[in-house]
C-alpha cells in the first residue's frame, strides 16, 4: 500500500464527527476544540483508536491535541525521502565538559542537560540538526513537582523532543501540527484510552505509584440532544452497530430485539430497521449499551 493510500484507509478508519469525540474521546471538549482535532485527525489521516492521536483537556483549561508517540517514527519509516536519524542526550560530569552522546544512557554522577538529534533525507545535503534543554521542557504538576516520566526517564523523554523536532522540520507536510506528548503539557504516562463505542477511560498516574494501567472511567455527562425527534444520524446508527458487535451481538434479529428492549416498544414490539430510531432513542440506546459494556 502506498503512502497517499494508507492515509486514505486511516482516514476512513477514524470516521470522526464532533459527536462522536465528545462521546467518545474527550467529553470535556467544546465544540470548537472537537473540530478543530477532527480536521487536524482527517488531514493528517490519523486515528485516534489506534493511539495515533489524542484530545486532552484537563477541568476548565484549553484542550490539548496530542499525537501518538510512535506516529512520528512511524510515518518517517514510510517517506521514500526518509535516510534515518540520529538522536541522544546532552550530559557534563565533574569537569563540565558536555558530552553528546547517542541513545539515553547516562551514569551516576553525570547531570543531564538536554538532548540532541539529527534527521536525514535522501534529497537533501544538509540534515536537520535540534538540541533541546531539558529545564525548559520537563513537565510538573500544579504542586511543582515532576510528572511521572520526567521523573523516572528524563533522557528517554528529552531525546524524543529533539527527535520529534527534527522530523517536524525535515518533513513539514507531513508533521506540520502534529506534536508528541513529551513536547506538551500532559502527563504522557497517563494519556486515555480510547475505543470505539465506549466512553474513554482516564488514567490516574498517581494510583500505583504513577503506574500507567491504573486507570478509571470518567464520569458521562449527558448532553442535550437538539432535535430528538428527527431521525437517527449515520453516526449515531454506525456507532450503535459498533457497540452491539463489540459485545457479540451480531445477528440482525438480536439486535433489532435489543434496542426495540432499550427504547420500550409497544407491546414488545420489534423494530424492523434502525432507520426508525429518533435522535434522542439512538441516543439513549449509545448511551445504555455503553454503559453495559463498561460495567
Amino acid at each position: 500500500m502506498s503512502n497517499n493510500e494508507l492515509v486514505v484507509a486511516q482516514k476512513k478508519q477514524a470516521e470522526l464527527s464532533v459527536d462522536i469525540i465528545k462521546k467518545y474521546i474527550c467529553p470535556k471538549a467544546t465544540d470548537q476544540e472537537a473540530y478543530t482535532f477532527m480536521q487536524l485527525c482527517n488531514i493528517q489521516g490519523l486515528n485516534p483508536f489506534l493511539k495515533e492521536a489524542y484530545l486532552v483537556k484537563y477541568g476548565d483549561e484549553a484542550a490539548t491535541i496530542i499525537t501518538g508517540k510512535d506516529t512520528f517514527t512511524k510515518r518517517a519509516d514510510r517517506l521514500p525521502q526518509y535516510d534515518g536519524f540520529k538522536a541522544g542526550i546532552i550530559v557534563t560530569d565533574n569537569s563540565n565538559q558536555a558530552t553528546y552522546r547517542e541513545g539515553s544512557f547516562s551514569v551516576a554522577g553525570e547531570k543531564l542537560l538536554g538532548g540532541w538529534a539529527e534527521v536525514f533525507r535522501k534529497d537533501r545535503a544538509q540534515s536537520f540538526r535540534n538540541e533541546v534543554s531539558l529545564a525548559e521542557y520537563e513537565r510538573r504538576k500544579k504542586d511543582g513537582s515532576l510528572m511521572s516520566n520526567w521523573r523516572t526517564m528524563p533522557a528517554t523523554m528529552i531525546r524524543k523532543v529533539a527527535l520529534v523536532q527534527s522530523l517536524r522540520e525535515a518533513f513539514p507536510d507531513e508533521f506540520g501540527g502534529m506534536y508528541s506528548p513529551e513536547e506538551m503539557p500532559v502527563d504522557a504516562s497517563a494519556l486515555p484510552v480510547y475505543e470505539a463505542g465506549r466512553p474513554p477511560v482516564i488514567v490516574n498516574p498517581e494510583a500505583g505509584n504513577g503506574n500507567a494501567r491504573q486507570a478509571v472511567a470518567e464520569p458521562q455527562k449527558k448532553t442535550e440532544i437538539k432535535n430528538p425527534d428527527e431521525p437517527a444520524s449515520e453516526p449515531q446508527k454506525k456507532a450503535i452497530h459498533a457497540i452491539l458487535a463489540k459485545a457479540g451481538i451480531k445477528d440482525v434479529y438480536e439486535k433489532h430485539s435489543k434496542i426495540s428492549e432499550i427504547i420500550g416498544v409497544p407491546d414488545n414490539g420489534i423494530i424492523e430497521s434502525f432507520d426508525v430510531l429518533t435522535k434522542g432513542q439512538a441516543s439513549k440506546c449509545i448511551e445504555v449499551l455503553s454503559q453495559e459494556q463498561a460495567a
